[in-house]
């Protein structure tokens, strides 16, 4: 593999990343990436790798980064290790800067491979990109070298190329998927739904509709100052300082590098906007990014209105196969009929192995994906077996 490193997102060929990140999730696409850019907090650095076969045909990409201290509380590798490593390792973790690979935002990671590539492809082209995420960490001084958030087979492949670093696998968390090409309309979900489930989802549809709120869709970069006081009311309710400046920031950098992929559900009563959801369209799937209300107005069961029952009731299901509605609150989306996916960290030492107890890793991974089983497995559709999740 021929490995190429960009600085910037400026000097990334742009069409090529994108060739790659068509099997990918939104979070991998070129336009986040010069999001994250813009981002970065002082003294962080960026790359961005891409492995080509010996033809000079793009094959697979990664994206890196280093920090001095960790850019957002939930990738905080230390927190991670504790009880997997000794003391005076776990403290090292804790003190030295630290490298990111497959993206360090939106809880999402991935490394984006060409659509066509067969096993033995993304083999040696993980191996290519890996190397070269180490070298980068080593470069930084940082302690260890982080992948974040990753897809199952992207965490077994990573875990394999590190394999001679000693690299700690670990379930990490859990995204949820709302599987709405199984739908033409309401009909077809109430019927999917549980019977027991179904009155209040047609209850919550029709308090939403006597309530007279109409819904409008519109692309983001139109509607940032509406949006920005709904987004900052939401956040601030949920204990973060995010004030309305700071929302019309966030999402007027959005929407200059992705606005034309944003579909956003705007709910109005008597012209005054009551709440939002931001979607991003990526080939076949809508990522429902976040939402905000006003709250000086009744709840009609508007965010799950917007999210849930308006996409199905227009029915996007025809042209969409699902919505990606990431972490969290997950009774309350389960209940709904989304669907659960185990998400997966890879934490690698760069100096030196981390030496975490491999029994250590086991039981907690057996414990934790265990303690969701039980919390949630009841609410989703289906059942939920987490046995295959674990590792």
């Amino acid at each position: 593999m021929d490995v190429r490193t960009y600085n910037t997102v400026g000097a990334l060929p742009g069409a090529d990343w994108d060739s790659l990140a068509s099997g990918s999730t939104i979070y991998s696409t070129a336009g986040f990436q010069g999001v994250r850019e813009e981002e970065l907090p002082q003294g962080a650095q960026a790359r961005h790798i891409m492995a080509h076969d010996a033809d000079g045909t793009v094959a697979a990409g990664l994206e890196a980064y280093t920090f001095t201290r960790p850019p957002h509380a939930l990738y905080t590798p230390a927190d991670l290790l504790a009880g997997l490593v000794d003391e005076e390792r776990h403290a090292a973790v804790a003190a030295r800067p630290l490298a990111i690979g497959a993206g360090w935002s939106e809880f999402r990671g991935q490394v984006v491979h060409r659509p066509d590539a067969g096993p033995e492809q993304r083999t040696a082209a993980v191996e290519a990109l890996t190397t070269e995420a180490l070298n980068f960490a080593k470069q930084a001084e940082a302690s260890v070298l982080a992948y974040y958030y990753l897809p199952r087979e992207d965490a077994l492949d990573i875990a394999r190329a590190h394999e001679h670093a000693g690299a700690v696998l670990l379930f990490h968390d859990v995204e949820t998927v709302l599987p709405i090409g199984l739908w033409d309309d309401l009909d077809d979900y109430y019927a999917w739904l549980p019977a027991k489930r179904r009155p209040r989802a047609r209850r919550e549809v029709r308090t939403f509709r006597d309530s007279g709120r109409t819904v409008r869709e519109v692309a983001l970069p139109e509607v940032v100052d509406r949006i920005a006081p709904l987004n900052s009311a939401l956040m601030r309710k949920h204990g973060h300082d995010y004030g309305i400046a700071r929302a019309a920031e966030v999402y007027g950098r959005q929407g200059r590098y992705l606005g034309d992929r944003s579909t956003l559900l705007l709910a109005e009563e008597e012209d005054s906007p009551v709440g939002f959801a931001l979607r991003y369209r990526h080939q076949d799937m809508l990522y429902a990014r976040v939402a905000g209300f006003d709250y000086g107005y009744a709840n009609k069961a508007d965010y799950f209105n917007l999210v849930f029952y308006h996409p199905i009731a227009q029915g996007t299901g025809r042209t969409t196969r699902a919505i990606h509605l990431g972490l969290g609150t997950f009774e309350a989306k389960l209940t709904r009929g989304a669907q659960p996916v185990p998400l997966y960290t890879v934490l690698v030492g760069v100096d030196q192995p981390l030496g975490a107890d491999p029994d250590a890793v086991r039981e907690r991974n057996r414990e934790e994906t265990e303690a969701f089983g039980a919390a949630y497995a009841r609410h989703v559709v289906g059942g939920l077996d987490t046995k295959e999740w674990q590792l």
